[in-house]
């Protein structure tokens, strides 16, 4: 499947979405780019809890067309206070599917059910500023598929333009233990996106 029929249909897909969302306090298009790799996201806010802000996420990587992701997930993600000021921390959980062929060429299909955890940090005198790290993985016995482990990391850094509005620059990490061969990387490099609220 081509670029061109994917960033259609992600779009298509997220004004379904939003448009069906009547529980969300806020909704989010994350776009991030690079030169041989598209991130589409849609990020819906649930709310608050005793247990912090619920956000559920769905989306699309695109590397080629031996090389995509689908996912969707929740995160619960809260400041840690007046100990650690400009600290907050988040857990999440996420599904997944994979086609990934890597360098070998060999097309692998995959599923998985990710857990993870984010880490942001704000300077309280630069609240604009933000710098983000995350990584989720999957163990063999919830990775399904040619696959036997999936393991995504990333590190961004961000800059609110507007109150609706924050850009980043990023790296990221998304590599699968294949059976019976050596690890294929999904997608590596540095991105740069945008964040949009509405």
């Amino acid at each position: 499947m081509s670029l061109r029929r994917i960033v259609p249909a992600s779009l298509f897909a997220i004004g379904i979405m939003a448009t069906c969302s009547t529980s969300a306090l806020a909704d989010t298009v994350d776009i991030n780019l690079r030169d041989t790799s598209a991130q589409f996201q849609y990020i819906s806010s649930l709310g608050r809890d005793p247990l912090g802000k619920t956000k559920f996420h769905v989306g699309v990587l695109y590397h080629n067309r031996n090389n995509m992701l689908g996912d969707f997930g929740l995160v619960v993600q809260d400041e840690l206070g007046d100990n650690a000021p400009g600290f907050s921390v988040g857990v999440g959980i996420k599904g997944l599917v994979a086609k990934v062929a890597g360098d070998t060429r060999i097309v692998s299909r995959t599923s998985a059910m990710a857990l993870g955890g984010l880490v942001r940090y704000s300077p309280p005198e630069a609240q604009r500023f933000g710098v983000v790290g995350e990584i989720y993985m999957s163990p063999n016995i919830v990775t399904f598929g040619d696959a036997n482990r999936y393991v995504q990391s990333n590190v961004r850094a961000e800059y609110e333009v507007i109150p609706q509005a924050v850009a980043y620059l990023g790296y990221r990490r998304i590599e699968f233990g294949i059976n019976n061969r050596p690890n294929e990387i999904l997608d590596e490099g540095v991105f740069l996106g945008v964040r949009i609220s509405f």
